[in-house]
């Protein structure tokens, strides 16, 4: 799949489960607050529906992306087992996106209809 355009990455906000007990959990969205200096709040999650001390963090998470406390910590990759995040150079939202959909094994979403965001199905 292409790199999709910023403007279809703004607004999504969507959860799939998958029959294997996994899940993929996207937030994405342009923001002028102070707090996110890069312009952006995102968190792109793949973890487990139930957690597995073996694979997973305490939460469930294999791999996550956030910037949650982005004027503190900055931009950090949670990736099981290790229980501290790593911080990382933000490289703009679409090569994050990139990066995290190169990195597990699940299908990219289509960005480009987001009923989430309002666009029509």
């Amino acid at each position: 799949m292409s790199l999709p355009p910023e403007d279809d990455l703004d607004g999504i906000n969507r959860t799939q489960k998958y029959d294997d007990g996994t899940l993929v959990r996207v937030f994405v969205m342009r923001t002028g607050r102070d707090t996110y200096p890069s312009g952006w709040a995102y968190k792109l999650h793949y973890g487990r529906t139930e957690p597995n001390p073996t694979e997973t963090l305490e939460d469930g998470t294999i791999r996550r992306y956030d910037n949650s406390h982005a004027d503190t910590k900055g931009h950090e990759l949670h990736a099981a087992p290790d229980s501290e995040p790593i911080q990382i150079e933000f490289p703009g939202m679409v090569e994050l996106w990139d990066r995290f959909w190169s990195e597990i094994p699940k299908s990219e979403f289509d960005t480009a209809v987001n009923p989430h965001r309002g666009d029509p199905p």
